[in-house]
């Protein structure tokens, strides 16, 4: 029982009080950005929405305890950050992948220069 205590403390799991709930929420690349220079940004989350926040940046998750509304919250809140990040990673992909198969709008063939004489 000590041991298996030990390693949900380590893993950062909270033992849940009554009327608390837990919501992972996956980070991805925004990680870094939701953590924020040395953990300011978690900080700032925990004390403005009464949550308890732990971010697992090797699973690139986050884990919020709390109550329901102040749990959902906070969700949002990181949402609201890691969102432009992951937008902008999606785009970029899909930009590269266009370019690669050959259909980007930036692609221009010999053929089709109709700048002559320029």
């Amino acid at each position: 029982r000590a041991r298996n205590m030990l390693q949900r403390a380590i893993d950062g799991e909270v033992e849940l009080k009554p009327g608390e709930v837990a919501e992972e929420v996956e980070l991805g690349s925004a990680t870094a950005a939701v953590i924020g220079r040395g953990g300011s940004n978690v900080a700032e989350l925990e004390k403005t929405h009464g949550v308890k926040i732990n971010v697992r940046s090797e699973l690139q998750k986050a884990r919020i305890v709390g109550r329901a509304e102040n749990v959902a919250a906070a969700s949002k809140a990181i949402q609201a950050i890691a969102k432009p990040i992951l937008d902008a990673e999606a785009a970029q992909k899909e930009a590269d992948e266009k370019q690669a198969s050959g259909d980007s709008a930036w692609q221009v063939d010999e053929g089709d220069d109709d700048a002559d004489g320029w």
